[in-house]
Order: structure tokens, then sequence, then C-alpha cells
């Protein structure tokens, strides 16, 4: 009988094994679970009779409890509550003064699910040793099973027997809360908090029960008094930096943030309010060392690991930003998002090329398909001005302007943005006369702004059509009278040609006093005294237009006229140094290399300041 029984258990136990571990390494075993409840409830009824039988036999009990013992605890390890609380309910019973494996076998009907019978188990234990951690698990069970009374009288017996228990505390103090009363919660949670200086958590839930009430100046004071107590205390931190952030004291939320990684940089939680808070305030060079950490802990976040390269991308940290994205497109190789990203950044490093490759694989189905087809234009403009300064061959002036041809017809909204592109083109190798026309081709469509309309008056002024340029900026004046650009572009087409001064100066006064900060119209009334000759005041007017638009060719060409004038070569020569580094058209490349030789050749040794 010994050996058909222990035989008929073994065998159980290995199908059991097999079911408790389906991720491992019995995926594919499709076992029967009423079959094998049944199945246990008969060797569990011979075990009984067995270990009934054997009672007197120590040894054999000794044994039969150890293998038994052994299962059930590796059983409750891998989920299999099942056979785990079979197991220590026959373990309890060779051992009924055994309070651990009471416990366990406590512990296995409540993760099973029966909690009347784990009760039944912890209270005859309970009443046999009053051991807090047991009555700990009892008070949580009765909780499960509703009844609060009972549960509430034992938390309070514990927090007799131990002031310092926490959980008690805390679920007393909720308990309360949620029976409305707050002032015996509030009381209840302080009372522990006195008698456990240590602790930051009462505090914690006393924020907690402040925010519920809407009392966010009390809840952040106790949220600070728990980090006070208790700095490594996680969800305290991120409350009162939330509250922080509600508030738009963000600098200050970081500030808790930053402090409380300095103790734990892996938490998950903070690395994450850290990463959106720097986010959404755009310190994106602060973020990233944050955001880096956060990805490595969770390399599943497709969204974090987005914005890692947008991070990235924002910094000039191309490598790393394409090192992101690839790997994203690994996982949706299909995104349009990130072949957009990828496109970008390939653009941004000047490899033009590769940039094409990823817009091009953007789907026309996609909303970002038109965006994708104006960089491609914008790039292969680029590639062709380069080509058309450097060498006979026109393979990328003929890719492009077939290009561009083909959008015309398929991006009908585009049309517009196009002929600039194209127009751009043309002016870049100074055939002003064809982007002008490129841009009279479209100057009746819907969509052709102010902006343009002075784009096309400047190339009417490249092109001496000044009658057509004056009567363009008229229109835009006769329906927007206070555009201060338009009298400033009027004033200084005539400054330029050398007419009606009197009638220029009028006219950018006139823009001047309509914004007196703009770079450009100071420039503009600088040029004009410089013109009649008042070098100092021109000065002036020129440095002021600097300071606002540091960049502008015109600016920098200007100035460094005036202090060639003032004798003042280094000056003038650092100016127009720096105008070369700005020019992006072959045209105002090659304008500023002859200056630059046109100074050197007139400056005099003696009077190089």
């Amino acid at each position: 009988m010994k050996v058909s029984l222990i035989s008929s258990f073994v065998f159980y136990l290995f199908l059991t094994g097999c079911a408790s571990r389906p991720a491992k390494e019995t995926q594919n075993i499709a076992i029967n679970q009423q079959e094998l409840k049944k199945s246990l409830e008969n060797v569990s009824s011979n075990l009984e009779k067995y270990i009934l039988e054997s009672k007197g036999d120590k040894g054999t009990l000794s044994l039969i409890g150890g293998d038994l013992f052994l299962k059930a605890n590796m059983s409750l390890l891998d989920g299999d509550y099942l056979t785990a609380s079979a197991l220590f309910k026959h373990v309890a019973q060779i051992a009924p003064e055994d309070g651990f494996i009471q416990k366990k076998y406590a512990i296995s009907l409540i993760r099973l699910g029966d909690l009347e019978e784990a009760k039944v188990v912890l209270e005859r234990l309970y009443d046999l040793q009053k051991e807090e951690k047991v009555g700990m698990i009892l008070a949580g069970v009765y909780s499960g099973l509703d009844q609060d009374k009972k549960s509430k009288e034992l938390y309070q017996k514990l927090l007799v027997q131990n002031p310092k228990n926490e959980d008690a505390c805390v679920f007393l103090g909720k308990s309360l809360a949620l029976e409305k009363k707050f002032s015996q919660a509030v009381s209840r949670l302080k009372s522990c908090a006195a008698a456990n200086k240590e602790s930051g958590i009462y505090h914690y839930y006393l924020g907690k029960l402040s925010v519920d009430q809407g009392q966010l100046t009390a809840a952040q004071h106790h949220f600070e008094q728990s980090l006070k107590r208790q700095p490594s205390l996680s969800q305290s931190a991120s409350a009162l930096g939330i509250i922080l952030e509600d508030k738009g004291n963000f600098s200050s939320a970081v500030d808790v943030y930053k402090k409380y990684l300095g103790l734990h940089p892996n938490d998950s939680v903070i690395l994450n309010r850290m990463v959106q808070v720097l986010f959404a305030n755009e310190k994106y060079a602060e973020v990233i060392p944050y955001a880096e950490k956060l990805s490595d802990s969770e390399p599943e976040n497709l969204n974090l690991k987005v914005k890692l390269g947008v991070l990235y991308t924002d910094a000039k940290k191309y490598s790393q930003a394409v090192s992101v994205f690839k790997d994203l497109l690994s996982v949706a190789p299909e995104s349009d998002k990130i072949l957009y990203y990828l496109g970008a950044i390939y653009q941004e490093m000047h490899e033009y090329q590769l940039a094409i490759e990823y817009f091009n694989q953007i789907p026309s189905t996609s909303g970002l398909y038109a965006d994708s087809s104006i960089q491609m234009a914008n790039i292969l403009s680029t590639l062709a001005q380069n080509e058309f300064a450097s060498t006979e061959d026109k393979k990328w002036q003929s890719k492009f302007l077939t290009f561009i041809s083909s959008k015309f017809e398929e991006l009908k909204e585009m049309r517009i943005e196009l002929s600039v592109i194209k127009a751009g083109f043309y002016e870049g190798i100074s055939q002003f006369k064809m982007a002008m026309e490129v841009m009279m081709v479209v100057q009746d469509e819907k969509g052709f702004s102010t902006n343009h309309k002075f784009y096309l008056a400047s190339l009417y002024e490249r092109e001496k059509k000044f009658e057509e340029s004056a009567n363009l900026v008229q229109e835009i004046i006769d329906s927007e009278p206070k555009n201060a650009h338009a009298w400033n572009f009027l004033g200084y087409s005539l400054l330029n040609r050398g007419i009606d001064s009197d009638k220029a100066f009028k006219y950018i006064y006139k823009a001047h006093t309509m914004q007196p900060q703009d770079g450009y119209i100071r420039d503009s009334l600088g040029w004009y005294y410089y013109k009649k000759g008042q070098i100092k005041k021109a000065l002036v007017h020129l440095q002021a237009a600097y300071s606002k638009v540091p960049d502008d060719i015109e600016i920098l060409k200007h100035l460094a006229i005036i202090h060639s004038e003032l004798g003042q070569f280094k000056k003038a020569r650092s100016f127009l140094e720096t105008a070369l580094k700005y020019a992006k058209l072959p045209s105002e490349k090659e304008s500023l290399s002859l200056s630059l030789e046109k100074l050197e050749s007139a400056r005099l040794p003696a009077s190089d300041k």
C-alpha cells in the first residue's frame, strides 16, 4: 500500500509540476485542470489516511512532512496555489504546533482565494502565539472578507502592542478617512508620526488626505515633512513634485526630483516625472541624461525613445539620434514619423542622399507626404546650386527641375511653396529673371501671401522693374496701411536708386515710428544717414540694427563700409568675414569675397585699427 500510494502521489506531483510552469518547459502540454483537481483530491484523501495510520511512527511522519513541505513551498513559489494549499494542509496536519508551517498554509489558502479557511487557520494560530505578523495577515483577511469591524479592532490591538506598526496605523487612518471621519484619521496618523519620528509614511498619508480635501498648501507641508524624515520615500517625492508642477513652480519640482534621484538614480517613477517636466519646459540639454537612464530601464517604451531621439536632434547629437530612430524603425519599419525624423536628421547633417532615401519611403497616404516632398525639393535645390557653382555637370539640376515639375502637378495645394523653392534655385544661380517668372505664375493663386508679394517685389528690383515692384508693395499698403515693412521697402528702394531721398526718408521714418525696434528698418535709417554723409549717426542706427539681426548679410556689409570709411579696417574685415560665413547664395559669396579683396588692397598699414 505504501509503495502504490507514494508512487501515485509522485506521479501526480510530476503532472502538477508541469502544469505549474507552462511558460517555461511545458507550453505545448495541455492538462485538464479539472481532472488534476480530482486526481489531487483522491491522492490527498489516501495520503491523509496514510498519515493517520503512521501517527505513531514519528520518523515516517517527519520524512513525509519534510518531502511534502519542500514540494508545497516549490508549488507556492511557482504560483501553483492549488497544489501548494493541498500539500501544506497535510504538512500542517503533521505539525499542528509549528507556527511557521501553519502560516505557510494560510498564505497558500489566501493565494488560492480561500479566505474563510485561511481565517480559521490564522485565528487558531494567533490565539496560540499572538505573533504580530500573523495578526497583520489575519487583519488583512478580515478586511478581504468585508469584516471591517473585526479588522479595525485587530489593527488597534496590534498598534497598542507595537505603536510603530506602520501598516496598522495607515490602515486605520485610511479606514477612518473612507468613513469621512477626517479629523479622527488625521489624529490617528499624527499620533503614529509622533511615536515613530523616523518614518515619513504618516505624513505622506496626511498629505494625501489634504489633497483629497483640496488643501494643497497643507498637503505640500506634509509631503515636505515626509521627505525630511525619510528622504528615500518615492511616493512623497512624486506627490510633492506634482503639487509644485501644478502651481507652476517647475524649478522647485525639478529640485525635489533631483534631490531624490541623488539617492535613487534608477527610480523610474521619479525619472518619468523629471523627464516630463524638463521636456515640457524645453530644458532639452538638461533632460537628456535622465531620458537616457529612463530609456535604459524601460526599453519597450517606444514613445520615450522617440522623445529621446528628438532631444538628441535638438542638441545636435545627430549620430545618437540616428541610432535611436533606426532602432525604432526596426520595430516599426513602416512608421512615417520615424522615416521623416531620419530624413530630417540626415538633412541637418548635410548627408543629402541619405535624407532623400528616407523621405522617399514615406507613402503618399501619409500626412507627412507633402512636407517630405518639400524637404526633398529643398535638398535637390541645394545639390543643384552646389553643382552649378563647382562643375559643368547638370545632373542634379535636371533631377531638381524634373522633381519640381512632377510635384507641381501632383501636390496642387503646395504649388506656391514649390514655386518659392524653384525661384530660390534660380536666384541662387543669379538667374533673377527666371526666378521672377516662376513667382509670377502663381501670384494670383489663393495662398499667395504678403511675404510672397515681398519676395516677388525683391525679384522685380533685381531685374530693375521698379514700377512693378512699387505697384506690388503699394498693394500691400492698400490692404495693410500699418505694414511697416512695406513702407520701409518703398523707402529703401528709392534710397538705393538715389531717387528722391526726401521721400525715401519719409517712408523709412514712417516705418520706424511704427516699429522702432525693428532691425531691418533701423538698417535702412542708418543707410539713409550714411548716404547723407552723417557717418556717426549712421553708425548708431546700424549698430542697433546689428544687435537685433546679427546674421543679416546687408546689415553686416553696411557696417563694414562704415568702419572702412572711419579707417577701422580690422572691424570692417571682421564684419565682411562674418557676412561671408552666413552667405548661402553663390552670388552673395562671390560679391563678399570681392569686397574683402578690395578692402585689403585699399587698407593702409598705418591706419589698420
